[in-house]
């Protein structure tokens, strides 16, 4: 596998924009313009010199994609403008193909986030499974009742920001073990046409 000096210079960029955005949306909920902007400038600069005008339209075609896919999956909710700006810099550093694989792989470590935050002390689902340890669930409701009311709080609502750099970083994984950017196409073909 022979990887490009501008495959390099990309998977080394997204890999430090998404530990970055990871560690500030984890401590701060917040994935800084201050982080995006210049990734996403320089992703177009590195693109755009090393495959000229091609390269240029691929970047903004994967800045395009992945924010669209991702809004698209989830519905335009649970999703800030930050998780918006961080995939819209791997979708022009990576490319429009790896960009769509990305954010799938990302949608399914949200899933897998989402289900441990439920599952969590107090979540939504441990309280379903609390009918078989507890007994019937009427008497989890009267604790409940009896505890002060509290609104929806930070922590309960998932930082997305691991999702996505989970994605990227499993995306980026493959590409660097098949070293062709093409092998999500062939997997569809081979999964449309067995």
């Amino acid at each position: 596998m022979i990887h490009t000096p501008m495959s390099i210079w990309c998977i080394a960029l997204t890999t430090i924009v998404v530990a970055v955005a990871v560690i500030t949306d984890l401590l701060w909920r917040r994935i800084p313009n201050l982080l995006t902007i210049p990734a996403f400038a320089l992703a177009v600069v590195v693109r755009a010199f090393f495959q000229g005008w091609t390269g240029l339209g691929l970047a903004l075609a994967g800045a395009a994609v992945a924010p669209a896919l991702l809004l698209l999956l989830h519905g335009g909710k649970g999703i800030g403008m930050g998780d918006l700006k961080l995939t819209a810099v791997i979708g022009a550093a990576l490319g429009p193909v790896m960009a769509v694989v990305m954010v799938l792989l990302s949608a399914v470590a949200g899933g897998v986030l989402a289900i441990a935050t439920m599952l969590k002390s107090g979540g939504q689902l441990a309280w379903l499974m609390s009918m078989f340890s507890i007994g019937l669930p009427f008497r989890r409701k009267k604790e409940e009742d009896d505890a002060p009311v509290e609104s929806e709080s930070s922590s309960e609502a998932i930082p997305y920001g691991l999702a996505i750099g989970a994605g990227s970083l499993m995306t980026m994984a493959v590409y660097w073990w098949t070293g062709n950017e093409n092998w999500f196409l062939s997997f569809v073909k081979i999964a449309v046409n067995p």
